[in-house]
């Protein structure tokens, strides 16, 4: 119940209340003067208190008829008035008084606020709980008591009935501040982050928004994160493609499928001589108009033995019933996961199939498919913060500004630009898995970087000339992937780069330029220690 309702509410029962009152006391104190109880307003006000209150003293009684109605109206009231009374307190000190003292209480402490409560925030909280068991976690515009699960951290979870704003400037400037705007409004959140940047004055904050908005610009203290990317980049990161896996299907295309696509292409490019193959089924045609340019990297509708293809299939998935018994992995990524549970299920129901069968849902019990996209990867802090991510990313735009003599800090780059570095961050364990020669390499750890670093430091001039060429081929492709083409005049606005050609066409002083993707692994090490 907001406030406004509230205030009109009590105006309302005091209004009525004082009404009652006046007319008790003319019917009784003027009119039954001499045989009645009641004399003054005090009278009056006294014996509706002893009612209200159920306390009944018997002191004063009306004695007319008027008089006997409107104590029957009192006495008919007195309990929910009451109860409402009652219950707005009980409200007023655990939603309001209560959480502003613990508020107070730990504002020195890192803060994690959620601009609102589902289960959405209530599972990121509870994994960020478990990794910093100082911090404090506030959802606003609530109050709801917390299930036994969280009582292990109920004293750090705070339900205030508040916006975001007046909470923020409740703490300490210096501390650190995380707010998440994670409604279901994805324009809405990332336009509440940027008041919030712009209206805090707070020193230490970061806003996290979850929305598919992609601006021009964003400011550097800014994460916008979306659940379709987050479940791409996850599936990819976690089941890279094995040496004996080159067919893919992609049963589906919604937002789960087009992004799950789009980060194949960015994330599994690997050397020339074992190209992919991604099939499609359904209606693709939006994928192919926003990404015009495609064909300049990818052969578009025909399989090719030089380099990934995309193949997008006009029938449905369990109409190619070749494809299906060839393919080394058929991923069911619908954005409804029982759609993607009754698919898989009718696939390995009524066709052969050797490959592997992933369902973009949850399918415990059943070890015939594999399942992704699950909460707690999709909303692990790693990939809503990206914070070693994004220092990754900043050590690579660092590494190439040294090299170029240019460029600039990572916070003034455009978007475009930032996602680059980014991307380029996304491919790092695949060149940790291709130094390493270990394709089962599930994270970027320390030791990983410094052992791919030193063997990457012991190559030849050929095995460098290898390692530039893969770069080369990636930034392509993620420059292609959004349109950019080549032009003798490099122009931003209209996506045109010079650098956009056949690796061989690169001058060396342009190729050595590519080895900033790799040096990085000299100093990523540094992120653990």
């Amino acid at each position: 119940m907001n406030r406004k309702r509230i205030k009109r509410i009590i105006i309302g029962i005091l209004l009525v209340y004082a009404g009652l009152l006046l007319l008790l006391f003319l019917t009784e104190g003027l009119a039954a003067k001499d045989e009645g109880t009641i004399h003054s307003l005090g009278d009056a006000a006294w014996y509706l208190l002893a009612t209200l209150t159920t306390v009944g003293y018997g002191d004063m009684t009306p004695v007319t008829g008027v008089g006997k109605v409107i104590g029957a109206l009192i006495m008919i009231s007195s309990a929910g008035v009451l109860t409402f009374l009652l219950g707005l307190l009980f409200s007023l000190f655990f939603g309001r008084l209560l959480p502003r003292f613990t508020l107070w209480r730990y504002r020195y402490r890192a803060w994690y606020v959620f601009s609102g409560i589902n289960e959405r925030t209530v599972f990121l909280a509870e994994q960020l709980a478990a990794e910093e068991p100082e911090a404090v976690f506030v959802f606003c515009n609530s109050y709801e008591s917390l299930s036994e699960e969280y009582f292990s951290v109920k004293g750090r979870f705070v339900m205030i009935d508040s916006q975001v704003m007046p909470v923020v400037q409740r703490q300490k400037k210096s501390a650190a501040c995380h707010v998440f705007y994670m409604g279901d409004n994805g324009w809405e959140n990332y336009a509440k982050g940027i008041e919030l940047l712009n209206n805090s004055g707070k020193n230490n904050l970061k806003v996290c928004c979850e929305s598919e908005h992609a601006p021009e610009h964003v400011a550097e203290n800014m994460v916008i994160f979306n659940r379709p990317d987050n479940t791409a980049r996850s599936y990819w990161l976690d089941n890279p493609p094995l040496d004996d896996e080159r067919i893919f299907l992609i049963a589906g295309n919604g937002r789960n499928a087009k992004r799950l696509l789009e980060r194949a292409l960015l994330i599994n490019v690997l050397p020339d001589g074992k190209p992919f193959e991604y099939h499609t089924f359904g209606d693709w045609e939006s994928f192919k108009n926003d990404h015009y340019a495609l064909e300049q990297a990818i052969s578009i509708d025909t399989v090719s033995e030089e380099r990934d293809s995309v193949i997008f299939e006009k029938a449905s998935w369990n109409a190619s019933r070749e494809l299906l018994l060839k393919a080394d992995r058929i991923i069911f990524c619908n954005d409804d996961p029982g759609e993607n549970l009754r698919e898989a299920d009718e696939l390995l129901r009524y066709f052969p199939v050797k490959g592997k069968v992933d369902v973009c849902a949850t399918a415990e019990g059943d070890s015939r498919v594999r399942s992704f996209g699950e909460e707690k990867r999709v909303l692990s802090p790693g990939m809503v913060l990206k914070e070693r991510l994004n220092r990754i990313a900043i050590m690579l735009n660092d590494l190439y500004g040294s090299k170029t003599g240019s460029g600039c800090a990572f916070g003034e780059l455009s978007e475009f630009h930032r996602q680059s570095n980014i991307a380029a961050a996304d491919h790092l364990i695949v060149k940790l898995r291709l130094l390493l020669k270990d394709e089962k390499i599930e994270n970027v750890t320390a030791d990983a970087c410094v052992r791919a670093y030193n063997r990457y430091r012991s190559f030849d001039e050929a095995r460098i000339d290898a390692c530039r060429r893969l770069e080369h081929k990636r930034w392509m492709r993620f420059h292609i992937m959004n349109n950019w083409v080549y032009s003798s005049k490099r122009d931003n606005a209209l996506r045109h780069h010079t650098l956009i050609v056949p690796y061989e066409d690169l001058t060396l002083k342009e190729k050595e330029l590519d080895d900033s993707a790799w040096e990085v692994l000299g100093e990523v090490s540094g992120l653990w220690q």
